[in-house]
């Protein structure tokens, strides 16, 4: 056995050279009237699309993309809250042979959509409102940013008063704009879908950047097609095995099109309600009524439920649990006999994909902390020092990883590219890591300066850059705080201008007002939890604020405030 810090595991079956909808379209055939996806709203009420059902829908709405202009390659911009007409509109830009950008909204004048719309030279909006008025807000905001300036000279007219956007259903408010119900009602199109090819890139997921700004990640068909955790064909059997996953659609844990092109059954809610701790064992009732084996659910959540394990007297108990995110220690494992049978600890990023996978925890198993597992098949590891040197087992480092599925490259962003990667296609996850005696891998931390909320990873330049915008502010610097239930939170730390009478209050006020919370993917978005006003910031020899010595300082205040 090496005594350097590698591992690698060898795939067990060949790579599959095919396109995600050659694998749905055959799912398709084979069990047409199958409920492939199952959304529970949180008033009770249950949807569903079969695989027949999703096709037939998402090709009438790639054909009127072709009809209207949208060619292959183009790239076409997607927002909005997990919904079953979401995936139509994912699915029905890769038919037609563009890229789904996937977007979140972050701040309330939805610049941040418009950012990423223009960074990625997209021709086309679909937004699902979804139902009510939660996003509404957000979708007038970013028609007002259309109608102010125009996104490209070569903007696809999709028959519209904006030349740019698509509903993906009718808005009472909003009229002048085509909608997918309408088109579903039109007659059928004589275009001709495209021929797409395994390596053309067919998802954008946006990942926090270094300065504050989402940086995006691009991932083809094969890179779908063959992730080793959920390869497999599909049978009768196993498409009655449902997986609840209420991830956000946007973001590569939560995309519906990886899933149901391998045929796993998913049963999914709003991503903002398992974020509130009192509404845990609403999550468990709709997981208990579509009697799922299966379930992904983010370390707050396994929290709240242990909290509630003494009064839970239900036989009910999943297969499996899988957990990830963020470091978990033992104390999560209280979930196994009593919600679960096994729990799974997974890691992965938005950049490599699913990338390890712990053997699964059986009662009376204990848990290491940070502890993720070995790599899965066709993943290979090492831990390097900084110089790019793999070094010995049991020592930290940086872990890096390689594999067909890790990306090629930041989309349009040659400076982040450039630090990504070390030589031979490396990929440089920004976590420290130890690779044991024994051959699993231990997170122990991120190198990046980033706070992991509730699994969100939040970039502390991107909420700075927002608040030093208030009048009256000399300074401020956003650092995270221990929390047992997200793991960390954002507080943020102010020194007033000597000619101010800036408070804690106004702060807090205008964060409320800049940042979006209702409408953000997860239901917290970036907006901060603490508030500390500092007469002065300790100051490095470079002239910026210590944020290590500011961190421990608000780190003493809220454990006081908290006592």
């Amino acid at each position: 056995m090496s005594k350097l810090s590698y591992l690698s595991n060898p795939r067990e079956k060949p790579y599959r050279y095919c396109t995600i909808t050659e694998l749905i379209q055959k799912n398709a055939e084979s069990f047409p009237d199958h409920e492939i996806l199952i959304h529970r709203g949180a008033d009770g009420s249950r949807e569903a699309m079969t695989y027949r059902e999703l096709l037939k829908e998402a090709t009438k709405l790639a054909k009127f993309l072709i009809y209207k202009g949208i060619q292959k390659g183009d790239k076409i911009a997607l927002f909005g809250p997990n919904t079953l007409e979401w995936v139509v509109g994912e699915l029905a830009i890769v038919l037609a042979g563009a890229v789904a950008v996937h977007v979140t909204i972050s701040v309330t004048d939805a610049r941040d959509l418009w950012d990423i719309f223009r960074q990625a030279d997209c021709k086309a909006f679909l937004i699902d409102p979804g139902k009510g008025e939660a996003f509404l807000d957000a979708i007038f905001q970013l028609l007002a940013l259309f109608r102010r300036r125009r996104p490209s000279k070569d903007y696809k007219d999709l028959g519209s008063s904006d030349s740019t956007v698509l509903f993906l259903r009718e808005v009472d408010g909003i009229q002048g704009y085509r909608n997918l119900p309408e088109i579903i009602k039109m007659e059928d199109s004589a275009v001709e879908l495209p021929v797409l090819y395994p390596e053309e890139e067919i998802l954008i997921f946006t990942t926090s950047g270094s300065t504050g700004k989402p940086k995006m990640v691009s991932h083809s068909h094969f890179d779908v097609t063959n992730i080793d955790l959920f390869e497999k064909e599909p049978t009768l059997e196993s498409l009655q095995e449902k997986t609840y996953n209420d991830r956000p659609f946007g973001w590569v844990g939560g995309s519906p099109v990886i899933q149901i092109s391998n045929g796993l059954t998913r049963v999914f809610s709003d991503s903002s309600l398992a974020i509130k701790g009192n509404n845990v064992m609403s999550v468990w009732d709709m997981i208990k009524a579509e009697k799922c084996s299966k379930a992904l659910l983010m370390p707050y959540c396994l929290g709240d439920l242990i909290s509630m394990k003494d009064s839970y007297k239900d036989d009910f108990m999943l297969d499996v649990i899988l957990c990830g995110g963020q470091i978990i220690d033992n104390f999560y494992t209280q979930v196994v006999g009593v919600y679960t049978k096994n729990l799974v600890v997974v890691y992965g990023s938005t950049e490599a994909g699913f990338v390890t996978m712990r053997q699964p925890l059986k009662v009376g198993d204990t848990l290491e902390i940070g502890d993720i597992g070995a790599p899965c098949g066709g993943v290979e590891l090492k831990v390097v020092d900084d110089n790019g040197n793999v070094i010995p087992r049991e020592n930290p480092g940086e872990l890096c990883i390689r594999s067909r599925m890790v990306f090629k490259g930041y989309f349009q962003n040659e400076e982040a590219n450039k630090t990504a990667f070390i030589g031979n296609r490396w990929f440089r996850s920004g976590d420290t890591a130890i690779v044991t005696n024994d051959g699993s891998v231990v997170i122990k931390g991120r190198i990046k300066d980033i706070i992991s909320r509730g699994t969100r990873k939040i970039m502390p330049d991107a909420v700075e850059d927002v608040v030093i915008q208030m009048s009256g502010l000399l300074r401020v610097a956003v650092v995270p705080v221990p929390d047992r239930r997200l793991y960390e939170e954002v507080c943020l730390c102010f020194v007033p201008d000597q000619k101010s009478d800036v408070t804690v209050d106004d702060v807090k006020a205008f964060c409320e007002e800049h940042f979006e919370v209702r409408q953000s993917a997860d239901g917290l978005g970036e907006r901060p939890t603490y508030y500390l006003q500092f007469d002065s910031f300790p100051m490095l020899a470079t002239g910026k604020p210590n944020k290590r010595m500011i961190k421990l300082e608000a780190e003493s205040r809220i454990g006081s405030l908290n006592q």
